[in-house]
């Protein structure tokens, strides 16, 4: 993708944020509900203000549906962040989703978690090679691309590549409809 170059210049949370606004450009083209899925979202976007991305890796890895339509019930797994109420709402959201969701929230969790335990060196190559995954699961499965330019303000100069935390709900269509 030609655009690859220009996100070498944007933060860690920055590239989330964009694999995030994929996600919700997929929810949309798949014309589901998106009120329903306004639990994920919410919880995805906390990557780009939360404190410790520790605690946004431990609640996103139990939010994708392969990982927790694994167990029938709430009590067959040791859930550390999802509530009883939140599995038993995710579990019943996620039955005859399409592939493409599953493929999306695993692309954006891997993609939050490239640089977890290592220094974010260069232009951040793990990152950049996991935001072009995603950005081809989206060609390949005909979903819209946003456009990069309200990433671009988000520097890899800053906090080490990380980025500095923003309110990524800025940037949602979906928590904030009004935005476009």
């Amino acid at each position: 993708m030609k655009d690859m170059e220009k996100f070498k210049h944007i933060s860690m949370r920055g590239r989330v944020a964009f694999g995030i606004s994929c996600f919700e450009n997929a929810i949309v083209a798949l014309k589901y509900d998106i009120n329903v899925w306004k639990i994920v979202l919410n919880y995805l976007w906390e990557f780009t203000n939360i404190q410790y991305l520790d605690d946004w890796n431990d609640i996103v890895v139990e939010l994708i549906p392969e990982n927790l339509t694994e167990f029938k019930t709430y009590e067959e797994e040791e859930f550390e962040k999802l509530s009883k109420d939140e599995f038993i709402y995710l579990y019943s959201l996620y039955q005859n989703i399409d592939a493409s969701v599953d493929a999306l929230l695993r692309g954006i969790y891997d993609l939050g978690i490239s640089h977890a335990y290592t220094v974010f060196e260069g232009y951040g190559e793990s990152s950049l090679k996991t935001l072009e995954r995603i950005i081809k699961l989206m060609i390949d499965y005909n979903f819209p691309l946003p456009s990069i330019d309200p990433f671009l303000k988000f520097s890899i100069e800053e906090n080490r590549g990380g980025g500095d935390k923003f309110d990524g709900t800025k940037l949602t269509k979906i928590l904030h409809p009004e935005i476009d």
